[in-house]
């Protein structure tokens, strides 16, 4: 398994594996949810604009690859301001607990320190637990919570400085 900066040979696959990484979530987060995401991913420009993100240098996007299969991913983006967001993570459910997420983690500390960020920061839901306890392990503290924030779920804040 190795992780690597997603490239636009990789889109299909990238497309495959965000798939199944929601429709894993069904019995955690709201149905809706899970719909809207799903139905994100079939939409017919999907692919020109997943093109544009690996493209642009502002963005992270990096996968988990085993045997030439997309088995995890990073979804992100910096700024000036020495901001990066890490906007989604999701290993395929076949593949969690082998540690690609907290590689995930940290090849997206790099490369966002390598963009000349300072912080990174992210949001998830308190009831996904295994990726609350990733964050904590992997040094991001507490920031705050957004109270029924996204389809009526909390998220929780987290930020990690880069040394």
């Amino acid at each position: 398994m190795r992780i690597r900066k997603a490239t636009e040979r990789d889109i299909q696959d990238l497309l495959e594996c965000q798939a199944r990484v929601w429709e894993s979530l069904r019995d955690v987060l709201p149905t809706p949810w899970i719909e809207d995401e799903i139905a994100r991913s079939h939409q017919p420009d999907v692919e020109d604009i997943l093109r544009k993100i690996i493209t642009d240098p502002t963005r992270i996007t990096l996968v988990a690859e085993e045997n030439h299969t997309i088995v995890g991913f990073a979804l992100g983006r910096t700024d000036k301001s020495g901001l990066s967001w890490l906007s989604f993570m999701g290993v395929s459910p076949t593949h969690r607990r082998q540690g690609i997420g907290r590689k995930l983690v940290q090849a997206y500390l790099t490369e966002s320190k390598m963009k000349g960020a300072q912080k990174v920061s992210l949001n998830t839901a308190p009831d996904l637990k295994p990726a609350v306890k990733l964050y904590v392990d992997t040094g991001f503290m507490f920031e705050g919570l957004m109270k029924r924030h996204r389809y009526g779920v909390d998220l929780i804040i987290f930020s990690r400085f880069l040394e």
